[in-house]
């Protein structure tokens, strides 16, 4: 039975990535978190998927030009944009920690370690450099590899990177790369899976982890998998 991730909480219901929604996903019975980062202009790293603030919040700022305390001052509180140390703080949760660039790597290894979290944190990206520095950082780090590729990545850059997971778009998932990915000893997640037909079919692959922005229906659906 695959486990069920909410891709930045539960987005339908709370604004995305904010500890609401996080509280949310956790009342829904989500078995991992999935949230996003980005490095602010005083070196805090907090938990938004995009660069700037014009998509959720209509600023036309970027995140990088303001500090913490600006960030903190946008929405009211739990649903305004968290520190990952408040995140791990609160959400005891498994945490899939998403990130597109190779700034916040040094920033959330430091967070992720004061908090004493690194074996439920599973870092995750397609940017193949920058997993490359948090695997020389952080020998210990779990990693996942996220891909959009036509192919499937080759063993020796899984071997190279270590990564537990192989981490697709759903439409590039089959049964066939599954189970070829557990016979090189990697596990596949897969996202962003929101249609219950979709769903099944990541079940019926053999998948290990699916990354849903409905992760009630994701729930019950994997609940009553054989």
């Amino acid at each position: 039975m695959p486990i069920a991730i909410a891709h930045r909480g539960d987005p339908l219901h709370e604004r995305e990535n904010t500890m609401a929604a996080f509280r949310a996903a956790v009342r829904a019975g989500a078995d991992m978190v999935e949230l996003d980062l980005q490095r602010c202009r005083d070196g805090e790293i907090v938990v938004l998927h995009d660069p700037t603030l014009q998509r959720l919040w209509g600023i036309e700022r970027s995140v990088a030009e303001l500090d913490a305390a600006a960030l903190r001052a946008i929405g009211e509180p739990g649903r305004g944009i968290p520190a990952l140390r408040e995140v791990l703080e609160e959400i005891a949760l498994p945490l899939m920690i998403d990130f597109t660039s190779s700034d916040v790597v040094e920033g959330a290894l430091g967070v992720v370690r004061d908090a004493r979290a690194m074996e439920r944190a599973l870092f995750v990206t397609g940017n193949v450099p920058a997993l490359r520095i948090l695997r020389a950082l952080a020998p210990e780090a779990r990693v996942g590899l996220t891909w959009t590729q036509a192919e499937p990545p080759s063993a020796r850059l899984l071997e190279e990177l270590d990564a537990e997971y192989w981490n697709p778009a759903f439409f590039l998932v089959t049964p066939d790369w599954v189970e070829e990915m557990h016979g090189r000893g990697r596990r596949v997640s897969t996202w962003t899976v929101d249609e219950p037909q979709d769903m099944g079919r990541m079940v019926a692959a053999g998948v290990d982890a699916i990354v849903s922005n409905r992760i009630v229906e994701l729930r019950r659906l994997v609940s009553a998998a054989p």
